[in-house]
């Protein structure tokens, strides 16, 4: 907190001093390390001081007293000082102590855009959570809309085998069978990728899915539809919608 206040109106802990504070990762050194927005040049011993052009307010909270960064900021922040195994680890003791928010995670890696060692951290969500990273902006709002009309939310991005080939399977809904490829503005414009979509979809009909296809037009601008047709292919896999 000395660290803290040292440094002046909205410095936060961050870095690993931040993780040490979460407790998703033993790191603590010499100096303390602060963020803030500050613009002073002056250096204060014992602190390892960072500046940053502006703290989004999602990115800093308040944790025993002591002004922080978020968990999924310090993660991002980890980024300068850690590589992917070990910030890897810090994501899964985030996780083992009901700290880990996915998509507050996600969010703090987009605002962190400019950062050069991203890949790393982004490499470690992945496998932290196979197949469970929403990798498309797409993607993310087809998620939105199952969530907020109460389905069943999906797997994502599942590898499966049909016939002599694997298929990854943007969301599957295991349990009824659904399989939704979503597609993108431009990723299936072209007469190739139209006949490989086409023979995706009847190689997985054949092992016994029901596949969807929505556009990225149908889900930004038909939502409505969208949702009732998925729910009604569950709904005719066995899935009962709630009253």
């Amino acid at each position: 907190m000395a660290a803290v206040l040292a440094c002046g109106s909205g410095a936060v802990l961050s870095h690993l001093d931040a993780a040490a504070l979460w407790k998703i990762y033993d790191g603590e050194g010499a100096r303390v390390h602060v963020t803030s927005t500050s613009q002073s040049g002056s250096r204060i011993a014992g602190i390892a001081a960072h500046r940053a052009r502006r703290l989004h307010p999602d990115d800093v909270t308040v944790r025993h007293g002591i002004p922080v960064t978020t968990v999924a900021r310090t993660l991002v922040d980890l980024t300068d000082v850690l590589g992917r195994d070990r910030l890897l680890r810090a994501i899964r003791e985030a996780e083992f102590l009901s700290l880990l928010d996915l998509d507050a995670l996600n969010a703090a890696v987009q605002r962190g855009h400019g950062r050069q060692r991203l890949g790393g951290l982004r490499e470690a969500i992945a496998a932290h959570t196979p197949g469970q990273i929403v990798r498309e902006e797409l993607e993310h709002r087809f998620l939105e809309l199952v969530r907020a009309a109460a389905l069943p939310v999906p797997e994502t991005n599942v590898k499966v085998r049909a016939g002599r080939k694997r298929y990854e399977i943007d969301c599957f809904w295991r349990e009824q069978r659904v399989a939704v490829e979503l597609d993108g503005r431009a990723a299936h414009a072209t007469t190739i990728a139209f006949e490989s979509d086409r023979r995706k979809d009847a190689a997985l009909t054949a092992i016994g899915l029901r596949p969807l296809r929505f556009t990225w037009f149908r889900v930004t601008k038909e939502p409505d539809e969208v949702i009732a047709e998925l729910a009604a292919t569950l709904a005719q896999a066995g899935h009962r919608l709630s009253a």
